[in-house]
C-alpha cells in the first residue's frame, strides 16, 4: 500500500469525524482524532477556504462541496433514471442500440444503454468511454464549449481514428458551430471505420446541452428515410427527458 501523505489523512480522518458527528468544535477535532492543536488550527482553516468544512458558532460540520458533488451524482442518477424508458422504447421500435452519454471531464461516458435485440447489433457497455472530438455523442456535449475551454482540452493535433476522424482543432471547431445551431450531430465513420451515429440533445432550463441520446448504425444498413425517422423520434424523446428532468429538479 502506498504512503498516504500526512495532511490527507488527516483531513480524510476530519471528514470522517464530522459525517459520523455532524457538528464539533476544534479542542474536541484535535483531541479525538489526536492531531496537535496547531497543525488542527491550520488545516480546519483551509478546509473551511475551500469550502470543504463551515463553521458556526465556533463548530464545524462538512460544507457545501460535498453537496456539490453529491447534486452533481443525483443529476446524473436522475437524467439516467428518466431517460431509460425512453431508450428502451427506442430500441424496441427500432431494434436499434441507443444510449446516453454525459461530458465527463476531459472524455465522454456512456451512462446508459439499451442495445438492440437483433443479431446484428452495436453493442456499447455502461460506463464506456469515447473521445471528445470524434463520434455523435462527442461531439454534440462540446459545442457549446468557449474557445478557451476548447483549447485546453483539445490539442491542435487530434488523435486519428479513422480516415474521417476531424483532426484539425479549428476544423472542429467550425463543425462543433454548426452542431450547437441545429442541435443535431452525426458520426460519419468518424470513430470506428463502417460504424455511423446520430445524437440529439437532452437540455437543461437555460438550454445547455447536459446529455446526450445517440444511436450508432452500420453505416451501408440505414437508408436517407431511416435517419430522419430514427432522428425524428430522438428529437421527441429527448424533448420529453427535458421537460420531465426540469420538472422534477423545479420540485428541488
Amino acid at each position: 500500500m502506498k504512503k498516504i501523505v500526512p495532511a490527507m489523512d488527516k483531513a480524510d480522518k476530519i471528514f470522517m469525524y464530522l459525517y459520523k458527528k455532524n457538528s464539533s468544535n476544534q479542542s474536541d477535532i484535535a483531541r479525538e482524532l489526536d492531531i496537535p492543536k496547531a497543525t488542527a488550527s491550520r488545516l480546519l482553516s483551509s478546509l473551511v477556504e475551500l469550502n470543504y468544512l463551515t463553521i458556526n458558532n465556533k463548530e464545524y460540520s462538512l460544507g457545501n462541496k460535498f453537496d456539490y458533488f453529491s447534486d452533481k451524482k443525483e443529476k446524473y442518477s436522475l437524467v439516467k433514471n428518466i431517460a431509460l424508458p425512453y431508450l428502451e422504447e427506442l430500441s424496441l421500435r427500432f431494434k436499434e442500440t441507443f444510449k446516453i452519454s454525459i461530458l465527463d471531464k476531459d472524455k465522454i461516458r456512456a451512462i446508459a444503454s439499451v442495445e438492440s435485440s437483433d443479431f446484428h447489433k452495436i453493442s456499447v457497455t455502461d460506463n464506456s468511454i469515447f473521445p471528445l472530438h470524434a463520434g455523435a455523442a462527442s461531439k454534440l456535449l462540446i459545442c457549446q464549449m468557449d474557445d478557451k475551454k476548447l483549447n485546453r482540452l483539445l490539442p491542435e493535433q487530434l488523435p486519428k481514428y479513422t480516415e474521417n476522424t476531424i483532426i484539425n482543432r479549428e476544423e472542429l471547431k467550425k463543425e462543433l458551430f454548426k452542431i450547437n445551431i441545429k442541435k443535431i450531430s452525426f458520426d460519419n465513420n468518424e470513430h470506428s471505420k463502417d460504424i455511423c451515429a446520430v445524437a440529439t440533445p437532452i437540455m437543461d432550463k437555460s438550454n445547455t446541452i447536459i446529455a446526450a441520446i445517440s444511436c450508432p448504425y452500420f453505416s451501408p444498413m440505414w437508408s436517407l428515410e431511416k435517419i430522419e425517422e430514427v432522428t425524428k423520434e430522438m428529437f421527441k424523446a429527448c424533448n420529453e427527458i427535458t421537460k420531465r428532468l426540469n420538472y422534477f429538479n423545479n420540485l428541488g
